[in-house]
């Protein structure tokens, strides 16, 4: 069976897409608090999840996805152009990935690399021409490393993470293939 891989803006007041977003987004935020050594519990995981989902249509470079292969959901991402820049420390018109999961079923299938250049191509196409991301040290360094990102030498400030960056030039997206 080939691959048919398909991405979904998750809609505020959509009660299915907050269903189907918080069956990706609580594993991620586990897998997440984890590594980093915090706790935070399943109502304060879909208080924030809710918040992040009511903020969705405010603005057209801001995205919200779940992606599906052959219709079954395997990922969930947050992405948008970045406004604030984190607080000075790079230039304007970095896109940025604010959250990014595959379930643990669907890594190493090439689903991460696929979903990554959608994101790229649709921040691309939203004014980006470099892409920075900050990380989870355990799965998350190695992936973004793999595809190209590099260190930058810069914390963010908030979660304390190493800043990665990546230039984009001529993107392609995978939905299409």
């Amino acid at each position: 069976m080939e691959k048919q891989i398909n991405f979904l803006q998750i809609k505020k007041d959509n009660e299915t897409h907050l269903e189907m977003a918080s069956k990706l987004w609580m594993p991620f935020v586990k897998e997440v608090n984890e590594h980093d050594g915090t706790y935070q519990s399943e109502e304060q995981i879909i208080d924030g999840l809710k918040k992040r989902i009511s903020i969705q249509g405010n603005r057209k470079d801001m995205h919200f996805e779940i992606a599906f292969l052959n219709g079954e959901p395997f990922g969930i991402a947050m992405f948008a152009i970045d406004l604030g820049t984190v607080y000075g420390l790079l230039e304007k018109g970095y896109g940025t990935i604010m959250g990014f999961y595959v379930h643990p079923n669907f890594r190493r299938k090439g689903l991460g690399t696929s979903f990554s250049n959608h994101i790229e191509a649709t921040l691309y196409s939203d004014g980006a021409r470099k892409m920075y991301v900050c990380p989870d040290p355990v799965t998350g360094e190695p992936f973004w490393k793999a595809i190209g990102y590099t260190d930058s030498g810069k914390f963010d400030p908030d979660d304390k993470k190493p800043i990665y960056i990546k230039e984009i030039t001529n993107p392609f997206d995978l939905v299409n293939c």
